[in-house]
């Protein structure tokens, strides 16, 4: 660590909240631009900057490293955009489970989650058209495979197919939209 890193870092610890300001200032703009080369959302990237800075002022005397302040700074904003992701798969995964759970009930209760709906509604809505009776059939209005065979005039094991096939679309098709997210 460089003498003026070290002079800076001990002003931090002191509470000066002015040399604070200064490196928010220079430093602000810079990791909020690098930021952005992992998570595509100016607004998150605002987010993960800010409260890296908080984070430092309310935590400087704890904090110890042998690396300059820009490289210290460079490295948190990277660690914390890869967990941001990470949290973020994990929540598009455990919506991937929930929608199999969903597509798995054989009593059409309903979902929970608003949003979660929206992108499943849009989800179905690009299944063949015979697919989307089908499914909307027995998973909207709760009808058992022997009713949705006999409306659409097919056998029990179509029916079975044709929601097999439904439902590894919808799966696929949520899980492009979701990597979507990362790779913009």
């Amino acid at each position: 660590m460089q003498v003026e890193d070290k002079i800076l870092f001990n002003e931090i610890k002191n509470r000066n909240l002015k040399v604070y300001e200064s490196l928010f200032i220079n430093y602000y703009p810079q990791l909020v631009k690098f930021a952005q080369g992992y998570v595509f959302d100016k607004q998150e990237c605002e987010d993960i900057v800010q409260n890296l800075f908080i984070n430092f002022w309310e935590n400087a005397e704890r904090i110890t490293f042998d690396i300059s302040l820009k490289a210290y700074f460079f490295t948190a904003v990277k660690n914390r955009c890869l967990n941001y992701l990470r949290d973020l798969q994990i929540h598009d995964k455990l919506n991937l489970l929930y929608l199999e759970a969903l597509l798995n009930q054989d009593n059409g209760e309903e979902a929970q989650d608003p949003e979660l709906i929206i992108k499943i509604n849009a989800a179905i809505a690009q299944l063949p058209e015979k697919m989307v009776q089908i499914v909307k059939l027995k998973y909207l209005e709760g009808k058992k495979l022997d009713e949705i065979a006999q409306i659409h005039q097919v056998s029990k094991n179509t029916v079975k197919t044709q929601l097999l096939r439904a439902k590894t679309r919808l799966r696929k098709i949520l899980v492009q939209s979701t990597s979507v997210k990362f790779f913009l």
